[in-house]
């Protein structure tokens, strides 16, 4: 017997680099991928697996289960105050193959050859650290066997954050690796091919796609892919503790249609499966399975997601509630898919937890009921769960509603105001407390501005928040337009206690994908405030 004992992990999969059509004639024994074991997670759950070990030292009895279903994707979370029995790191992870689910599990021995596939998402949450952050394993079934393969999210001698695949028989090995931030955020498709050897009789495929595209496919031959009895596949979180980068935080991970196959020279192969839904991103909130308050869910029209939309009662008031979890308290873009069949707006008050972060957000026709958009708007959530409520402000209700997708924003940006396009006024540093190298000082005159470009990567709702000071005893009102529309008349920027001392103002402002052009009009004969800088996000 070989012995590699210790507690680390197990590894991922690959199989031969020979590929025969799954579509034979039906009973004719041809070599082939068959198909093993293909869980759903909505009927088969957890029973499709040998092992689950989730919260196995109960840490963190609050926060389970870590491990469950969320519709077709299995889930795994992972919270910073979780501890496996070794508490200088985190284990949520589950292991093995049950076919049917609840039944035998299967065995994966020497000499054999298994291909996995599936889809994932991995969150910006997760990320590649220092130490190690395991995803998928191969391991010898029992306590205390190094692992024989794992996928990691590690860093490089950059300190860039990578997805890597290594065989640990082979002194770490490094079978693939490819940058991880590219593939976070988005559905991936895995493939983990082996076949399983001792000694040199052994090999790995590791295989990442993205929309359709391969993003990495790298094999090795000639290596040792095994260690006794049996190998045995897992999936999950299993991270240590020791990460130096500061990366570690609350997270979570999606996997769905899992497929396992097992290369055959003697038996009929089985037809590919036919494809699962497209899973659904884990950004995604469908209205139907919202809070709805006088609508009704619908399906009478083309080109929604999940399984219909929500048709809002014609009346004011009614409204669609989404729950939203956030990892963590911060800025978030809230994306709306509509329709509007109509010929008239259809505005509604968005609201984050009772507090109003969009009022009257327009909902412009659309060209009929089956073209559908997306409003976008950004607003601070809490971590953990959230209620956001868009509600119709009409009696003709709110727009027919598909989802909302919600992810975190982009980080706030800067623009100084020194830097800016100036008329009748001039830059200036003889007061304390502004930012950059100076801040505007308006000619005291109707008419003087300050106008911004600004760059968006999608057409949004933001804030935009302005950084003034008013050492005078008067309110000095400024007009605020957004590429020439007004959206805020004689906004006001009343005194504050000096000119050294600074306070802000924050409206919403609706950019545009690409180049933006923000304006600052003075209203009276004072001119405007002082103006430090301007905030995006």
């Amino acid at each position: 017997m070989r012995k590699k004992f210790l507690a680390i992990l197990g590894g991922v999969l690959l199989a031969p680099l020979a590929f025969v059509s799954l579509t034979q004639t039906p009973a004719q024994a041809v070599p082939g991928w068959e198909l093993k074991w293909a869980p759903n997670a909505s009927t088969d759950g957890l029973a499709a697996f040998e092992l689950v070990e989730d919260d196995r030292a109960d840490s963190h009895p609050a926060g389970q289960p870590h491990i469950y279903t969320e519709g077709n994707n299995f889930r795994w979370n992972m919270h910073m105050v979780d501890r496996d029995t070794m508490t200088d790191r985190q284990r949520q992870e589950v292991a093995g193959m049950r076919t049917p689910a609840g039944g035998p599990y299967l065995q994966m021995l020497p000499g054999q050859s298994w291909r996995f596939t599936y889809s994932m998402f991995i969150p910006s949450t997760l990320k590649g650290t220092t130490t190690f952050t395991h995803i998928m394993q191969f391991k010898m079934p029992g306590t205390g066997s190094l692992p024989i393969m794992t996928i990691s999210l590690d860093r490089d001698s950059s300190n860039q954050q990578i997805i890597e695949m290594q065989d640990f028989n082979e002194n770490n090995l490094i079978i693939g690796s490819t940058p991880l931030v590219p593939l976070q955020n988005s559905w991936i498709d895995v493939e983990v091919e082996t076949k399983i050897g001792d000694g040199t009789a052994g090999s790995l495929r590791f295989v990442i796609k993205k929309a359709g595209t391969t993003i990495l496919d790298q094999t090795k031959t000639g290596i040792d892919t095994f260690l006794d009895d049996r190998v045995r596949p897992k999936w999950g979180i299993y991270r240590s503790l020791g990460d130096t980068s500061g990366s570690l935080q609350d997270t979570y991970m999606l996997i769905t249609n899992m497929r396992g196959y097992q290369w055959t020279n003697n038996a009929t192969p089985s037809p590919s499966p036919s494809p699962s839904p497209t899973p659904t991103p884990s950004n995604r909130y469908e209205a139907e399975t919202a809070t709805i308050s006088q609508g009704t869910v619908a399906s009478d029209h083309l080109g929604y997601s999940g399984t219909g939309f929500v048709d809002y009662t014609n009346v004011a008031g009614s409204y669609v509630q989404w729950a939203v979890n956030a990892p963590t308290a911060g800025q978030y873009n809230i994306k709306l898919r509509y329709a509007n069949g109509t010929t008239v707006d259809r505005p509604e008050d968005v609201t984050v937890n009772g507090n109003l972060v969009a009022n009257d957000l327009s909902f412009p026709p659309t060209a009929n009921w089956d073209t559908w958009a997306t409003k976008t708007i950004t607003a601070t959530l809490n971590a953990g769960t959230n209620l956001i409520r868009a509600t119709g402000v009409t009696a003709n209700g709110g727009p027919n509603t598909d989802y909302i997708e919600v992810d975190p924003a982009p980080a706030a940006v800067d623009y100084q105001a020194e830097n800016a396009t100036i008329s009748q006024g001039v830059v200036e540093s003889n007061h304390l407390g502004y930012t950059g190298t100076g801040f505007v000082n308006f000619t005291n005159i109707a008419g003087s501005y300050l106008q911004q470009a600004v760059s968006s990567t999608t057409a949004r709702a933001t804030s935009l928040t302005i950084r003034y000071s008013n050492g005078t005893t008067v309110n000095r009102p400024m007009d605020i337009t957004v590429n020439g529309v007004l959206v805020a008349n004689d906004l006001s920027f009343p005194p504050t206690a000096d000119w050294d001392t600074w306070a802000t103002k924050t409206i919403t402002a609706t950019l545009n994908a690409g180049s933006n052009t923000i304006k600052l009009t003075s209203s009276t004969a004072d001119g405007g405030p002082n103006i430090d800088k301007l905030t995006i996000g």
